[in-house]
């Protein structure tokens, strides 16, 4: 109980750089998966998203939602003798985790209702439900589990809180790896928004820093997040890569492209000057035969 007091002391004088950053990285939550949500609806395609790595996101978002309400439950009881804008920083770390699991949970939405209408992908299409009833059913256990504990003793909440953690960080280190071996396999972004994860890598490497900085937490709520970026990093590098690469192969394939016609249009006139000189090599008209010719591709160019 001492300690609780402290803690809500503590809470009373929060850190101002704390609490503007933590402040902007939640805002900055919500706005990184906006380009990300916006490219699924007009592409009105899901085309290129792995379901392991939507499945591992969301559970993985699961566990870190579970941690955080868990080894924050003191911190939130401080709000009873806090102003609402000192709940509000002090409570930051929780809404911060909570932004992020509904947003990568729209993208798992997202990505069942735009699924690609292919007979050939039914089986895919099968999958892709099975993923999102998974999905629901382990947020389910994990918070009824959450509950159990919370109402035993504060061992018992220590213990499930950083299995928790254990279980968010391995989630999250193989989370972007179907990601990663799916846009490997393709050689193109496809539905991935190269936005999003321009935003959310460097991003993640800062939301890292404020939660280990934040009360209440310990390295099960932030290590998550670091992994992820670093692996977001890596899936940023490959998507600029083969988006270059696509846009130097267009390139190329439009010069190629204009090279033919030229000489397409090269060899038919001087198929035309042979046809007109082989039916009259004393002509005088060949060479007025020939300006026609001309004028009339002049004509038709423009």
């Amino acid at each position: 109980m001492i300690m609780v007091v402290e803690l809500c002391v503590a809470l009373d004088n929060p850190s101002v750089f704390n609490t503007v950053l933590s402040l902007a990285l939640a805002i900055g939550i919500v706005g990184s998966y906006v380009p990300q949500h916006l490219h699924i609806i007009t592409r009105r395609s899901s085309r290129g998203l792995s379901p392991w790595y939507l499945l591992l996101g969301v559970t993985s978002g699961t566990c870190s939602l579970a941690n955080v309400l868990l080894l924050s439950s003191d911190v939130l009881s401080c709000c009873r003798q806090l102003s609402a804008g000192k709940c509000m920083a002090a409570s930051l770390g929780v809404i911060q985790i909570a932004l992020q699991f509904t947003m990568f949970a729209i993208i798992l939405l997202l990505f069942i209702r735009y699924f690609p209408r292919d007979p050939l992908l039914q089986l895919d299409r099968v999958r892709a439900r099975q993923v999102f009833l998974i999905s629901a059913l382990h947020f389910a256990v994990t918070f009824l589990l959450a509950l159990i504990a919370h109402s035993l003793h504060s061992h018992v909440v220590d213990f499930y809180a950083a299995l928790l953690g254990v279980e968010a960080t391995l989630l999250a280190a193989f989370q972007y790896v179907p990601q990663i071996y799916m846009t490997y396999t393709l050689k193109k972004a496809e539905s991935l928004s190269i936005h999003t994860l321009a935003i959310q890598a460097p991003g993640g490497f800062l939301w890292a820093l404020t939660l280990a900085l934040r009360e209440g937490t310990d390295w099960s709520s932030w290590l998550p997040y670091f992994l992820a970026a670093v692996l977001q990093s890596i899936l940023l590098t490959m998507c600029i890569l083969y988006e270059r690469e696509g846009i130097i192969i267009d390139t190329s394939s439009a010069e190629y492209s204009d090279h033919a016609n030229t000489f397409g249009q090269v060899l038919e006139h001087e198929q035309f000057t042979v046809s007109v000189f082989e039916e009259d090599p004393n002509s005088d008209t060949l060479l007025h035969d020939q300006q026609d010719y001309d004028n009339e591709r002049l004509l038709r160019a423009s």
